[in-house]
């Protein structure tokens, strides 16, 4: 952790960083920095990544693909 980390999505490159990640039964937790900007990234026992906070400040589908390229990295 602490390496930046680069995913294109819809043809616009990203770079991130994973900050921290807790895993328990129901779901699994991540915090980035995407972009200079801290984002809390949730999947539930769907598989479903969404955006801890309720503002939707990000495209959801974006939050989806940051949240797969990280699990992959990760092994989540």
């Amino acid at each position: 952790m602490g390496l930046q980390l680069r995913m294109t999505f819809n043809d616009t490159d990203y770079a991130y960083q994973i900050i921290n990640s807790r895993l328990n039964n129901q779901q699994t937790e991540l915090e980035l920095v995407l972009e200079g900007e801290k984002v809390e990234l949730l999947r539930d026992k769907n598989m479903v990544w969404i955006q801890k906070d309720g503002d939707s400040s990000f495209d959801p589908g974006l939050i989806q693909a940051l949240g797969r390229s990280a699990s992959l990295r990760l092994r989540v």
